[in-house]
């Protein structure tokens, strides 16, 4: 039986990209899944493509960063019943120095990013509270986990929206309400257009320990399973999904061993003879 079966789902940020895959995926699983985004256009078109795979789609207009249309695409997506997932995936951001940074640029990232995440929330939590709780998780970044030149803003915006989640899952965990976030690595979608250069686009692939950039899909699974059941015991949590893009490396040792233990011991992997080494001092 599949996971999500008659739950009803709202993804924000929909059209193309990481929102489309989360969408997809959580109809995959059974959901009835209701896309939110501003351009009405865009979101006919992914509406009608999930449906000619057969899936339980609706869809409505919202811009996160107004409350009433939040509240509007909630009281849509719950169908009557209970809004049971909610994937805050709308979201944005622009590159620019610190030095040349115009107040405009920052309080639109904090406002989409942090502010419309937390309305979502708020309101998705509101119908949750009354009808035995739900699943929330919010799309963050890799990039809000450490310094990145030139993305100030929005690098700061999901760092902020992290603790956004942390707080609410302790705040709502009375209610039966779970909280977690993910974070992607590089994935290219639509929205970027073909902007990243061939040479930047291998660079970012092969940052990543597993040496591809991530799809969709990728993101949309671990939706999927952060929705369900099978997620039941985890809350305020962030997850990131980069293909180990993430993962804290210290430069090999292969060269100092080559020096210390010869390059034909470190060939064979066997263990050198530790009472033939040079003692400190000697």
């Amino acid at each position: 039986m599949s996971k999500l079966a008659g739950k009803n789902a709202l993804v924000t940020g929909v059209g193309t990209g990481i929102g489309f895959g989360c969408a997809r995926e959580l109809a995959a699983e059974g959901a009835r899944v209701t896309l939110a985004g501003r351009r009405v256009d865009v979101l006919e078109e992914a509406a009608g493509r999930l449906a000619k795979e057969g899936f339980d789609v609706a869809f409505t207009a919202c811009d996160i960063t107004e409350e009433a249309q939040v509240k509007r695409a909630v009281d849509v997506a719950r169908r009557g019943g209970n809004l049971d997932v909610l994937v805050a995936n709308a979201g944005s951001g622009f590159p620019g120095a610190i030095l040349q940074l115009e107040a405009q640029a920052w309080d639109f990232c904090m406002k989409l990013n942090v502010t419309g995440t937390a309305l979502c929330i708020k309101q998705a939590g509101l119908v949750m509270k009354d009808h035995g709780g739900g699943s929330m998780i919010a799309i963050s970044s890799t990039s809000g986990t450490k310094v990145q030149p030139w993305l100030a803003p929005y690098v700061v915006s999901k760092r902020a929206l992290d603790m956004l989640v942390r707080c609410a899952a302790v705040e709502l965990a009375p209610h039966g309400i779970r909280v977690n976030s993910v974070q992607p690595g590089y994935v290219p979608t639509e929205a970027m257009g073909g902007i990243t250069p061939p040479a930047l686009d291998a660079t970012l692939q092969a940052a990543a320990p597993l040496g591809r950039a991530g799809t969709p899909a990728d993101i949309g699974k671990c939706i999927a399973f952060l929705a369900s059941a099978d997620a039941g015991w985890i809350t305020g949590q962030v997850f990131g999904v980069d293909g180990g893009l993430n993962v804290p490396v210290m430069p090999s040792m292969e060269a100092i061993a080559k020096l210390v233990y010869g390059e034909e011991v470190v060939a064979s992997f066997a263990l050198p003879d530790l009472t033939a080494l040079p003692k400190r001092g000697a």
